[in-house]
């Protein structure tokens, strides 16, 4: 008796018709000689599919990133066992110091200007892990001269979140903020793949590994954190602190057994006289910078504005409105200030 029903059942669904509806008669009414209208798998006409749902193409696209992501992981230094010196994973540079002055992974070698420069001279390599456009502005060598084997490395370059970047163009920061390269030693491999080869590592200003790096230590007395700032340092700059030891904190973890570190960076190498081009003191224009310019003369010529403004009409009510209608730009402006953050400056008008 059980099979009667289950055979009608596959019967139906194979002639497309739903099994709680009796099929039509053979002789259909006069409307029957309209063609059926063809339907998708959910028995629905064609031309009624539903619209694509946003809350399924968000989880596809979180899917997506959190592939992206994993697969970057799995392209990083972090799957090659190599601990950052900075960024996201990396101890604080105190601890990243004390390594590197004991000695951990290898000895921190460092040289003069002359030294590197003998260093080359016998086949040395230098590995320049300044930003892109720093080494573009001014670099050790001249172009067109392979007498020193020059190499740009960039230890940080453009952060890959597009908001980060544009906060760096709003500072006139070229290039927008940075970050550490997620895969650094292995961009570094891809320029040096010869592990034992002598490499001199240089920056900017190169850093002072002899000097005590800036701390935070907490007063045992009042429980309140402090920084300490050693001699030589200040608020501003750690002077310990810089791209190429945090390069050859990692690099010696990734087995380069022959580095030296530069003293005094690219800059000194330049001010000493040795065979550079361009001018590490004179300033360089990038487009990059041109949105915080824009900016920020937006931001004065609103403060300005504002503050004018708020003047009318703290003493002279009368001109407010007058001056508030008739020049749509001042209007535009003042409303902008009067509904930002730095609004407070002039409360003193009302």
């Amino acid at each position: 008796p059980m099979s009667l029903p289950l055979a009608a059942s596959a019967s139906t669904r194979a002639s497309g018709a739903s099994a709680s509806r009796p099929r039509a008669p053979a002789t259909a009414p006069a409307t029957a000689h309209r063609p059926a209208r063809a339907r998708d798998r959910g028995g629905r006409p064609s031309h009624q599919k539903l619209q694509p749902n946003p809350i399924a193409s968000r989880r596809r696209g979180s899917t997506t990133r959190r592939a992206a992501i994993a697969a970057d992981t799995a392209e990083s230094d972090a799957a090659d066992g190599v601990v950052p010196a900075f960024g996201e994973g990396s101890p604080a540079w105190p601890l990243v110091h004390a390594d590197l002055k004991s000695g951990k992974f290898g000895k921190v070698r460092t040289v003069s200007v002359a030294d590197a420069r003998d260093l080359m001279a016998r086949g040395a390599s230098l590995a320049d892990v300044r930003p892109r456009i720093e080494f573009e502005e001014f670099r050790a060598g001249v172009d067109g001269d392979d007498s020193l084997d020059v190499r740009n490395v960039p230890y940080m370059v453009p952060h890959r979140s597009v908001a980060k970047r544009w906060q760096g163009y709003m500072l006139c920061t070229k290039d927008g903020l940075k970050e550490r390269d997620w895969r650094f030693n292995r961009s570094f491999a891809e320029r040096f793949p010869d592990k034992s080869a002598p490499i001199v590592v240089g920056c900017k200003t190169g850093g002072d590994i002899r000097m005590e790096p800036i701390r935070i230590e907490t007063d045992p007395s009042t429980g309140r954190t402090r920084q300490v700032i050693p001699e030589g340092s200040s608020q501003y700059g750690d002077k310990s602190k810089s791209n190429s030891l945090m390069a050859i904190y990692e690099l010696q973890q990734a087995g380069y057994t022959n580095l030296y570190h530069l003293d005094g960076g690219v800059t000194k190498w330049c001010v000493d006289g040795e065979r550079h081009q361009g001018d590490p003191y004179k300033f360089y224009f990038h487009p990059t910078i041109l949105p915080g310019i824009l900016f920020q003369l937006i931001m004065v010529e609103g403060i300005v504005v504002r503050s004018n403004m708020a003047y009318v009409k703290k003493f002279h009510p009368e001109s407010f409105d007058q001056i508030n209608n008739t020049n749509a730009l001042y209007g535009i402006i003042n409303d902008l200030i009067a509904n930002s953050p730095i609004n407070w400056m002039f409360d003193y008008y009302s």
